[in-house]
């Protein structure tokens, strides 16, 4: 009796004809309109729910609250993916026009922290990404640019591999409050030292007015004015500082927010967290709750507190309202900043690509991702405070 066996290069050519068979069962729709897109709403919300990535930033509240600014509507390109009539795949971009270029990007940016497409889990990205490639490139684009995607996600491998990386890498740090039972124990494994910091931090302000915490919620009608109030104060920090926010420019992040914020009953919710020294606000942080993760959006405090590092502070309170309320996990997002690594010591690598498609988006690629721009801002970034908050605000005046 003769028993098959199979080589290593049979093994391949098997594995190849499978994977062209299961391309020619896809198809590829390229939804424009908020019709498109209201019309797949269910199989949308069926692959958010199964995706393998909590990819906030693409799921259908978030989608639909970025289109009430027209000009993203305008432009929209969401490249849906379907195995018959099933949706198996959606990386929703639009066409961002930028001094004569033509950039596809992210739906959301600049408000989106991470770049992801929601994918089945019974599916391999490389075999989608290579299926999308040809309608990515012809959809009139010079460049294709995708900010801070993130390992553990769909796009992570495959952009690694055939992208250009540009920029520097940064890091999300996260925290899997799963592992401890309670956050009485969850304490026990941040170091003594800065324990005992933080005790006697909080210790001094409980003796002279008391710390209180609360918690807001999507329904509480102080929600929007809080937020609000807390982007007014994270631009003034900016600017004091002389940084720049894509973000924070105009009124577009408030727009969107106040539009989500409607978006009841969709899987992902608003919720804030506050921190009050007596009567005074010391401490506001804010973001969104999505498939049992905290995703941190936005923090600002008061600078009267700035010697009780009130960010740090209040992290511990937000992480203890995080266990009451049954979060399995917390994503700090980016930067890896030294308060947040206090609290985790875990981190998710995350960085930008490009792909030019033209040869305006080769030149800026080349010249300013990948040279100018670096050299820019890390000129910026080593001047002191005061004289790069005077410049960027002459830029600022400059540009209008």
């Amino acid at each position: 009796m003769q028993t098959d066996v199979m080589t290593s290069s049979t093994h391949a050519s098997v594995q190849q004809r499978l994977a062209t068979k299961a391309l020619e069962d896809l198809s590829v729709c390229v939804l424009q309109t908020r019709e498109d897109l209201s019309e797949h709403k269910d199989q949308w919300q069926q692959l958010e729910h199964s995706a393998r990535c909590s990819a906030v930033f693409q799921s259908f509240a978030w989608t639909m609250a970025t289109l009430e600014n027209s000009k993203v509507a305008q432009n929209l390109r969401i490249f849906a993916v379907f195995d018959e009539r099933r949706m198996i795949a959606a990386l929703p971009l639009r066409i961002e026009k930028q001094n004569g270029l033509r950039i596809l990007t992210g739906l959301a940016e600049p408000f989106q922290q991470y770049s992801e497409m929601l994918l089945d889990p019974g599916y391999t990205p490389s075999i989608i990404l290579e299926l999308l490639k040809p309608h990515l490139q012809n959809v009139g684009a010079d460049i294709i640019h995708l900010r801070q995607i993130r390992e553990g996600g769909a796009l992570y491998d495959y952009a690694s591999e055939y992208f250009t990386e540009v920029g520097e890498v940064d890091g999300a740090p996260w925290l899997d409050l799963t592992q401890w039972g309670s956050f009485e124990d969850y304490l026990k494994s941040i170091s003594s030292r800065t324990r005992k910091t933080i005790r006697n931090q909080r210790n001094r302000l409980h003796k002279s007015a008391g710390l209180s915490h609360r918690i807001i919620r999507q329904t509480d009608t102080e929600l929007e004015t809080l937020i609000l109030s807390s982007l007014k104060g994270r631009e003034s920090w900016v600017e004091a500082m002389g940084y720049s926010s894509r973000a924070l420019q105009g009124d577009g992040l408030q727009q969107f927010l106040l539009a989500l914020n409607k978006e009841t009953g969709s899987g992902c919710e608003l919720i804030a967290f506050e921190l009050k020294h007596g009567d005074v606000p010391i401490s506001t942080e804010w973001g969104f709750l999505y498939k049992h993760c905290y995703f941190a959006y936005m923090a600002d405090w008061n600078p009267d507190y700035e010697q009780s590092s009130p960010g740090k502070l209040h992290q511990m309170d937000v992480i203890e309202a995080c266990f009451a309320l049954g979060i399995d996990r917390i994503d700090f997002l980016k930067p890896a900043s030294r308060y947040k690594m206090t609290w985790t010591s875990e981190v998710a690598s995350v960085f930008d690509v490009v792909s030019p498609l033209s040869f305006k988006g080769h030149l800026h690629a080349q010249i300013w991702l990948q040279n100018l721009r670096p050299l820019a801002k890390r000129f910026v970034l080593a001047l002191p405070k005061g004289p790069r908050a005077f410049l960027m605000s002459s830029v600022k005046k400059i540009i209008g």
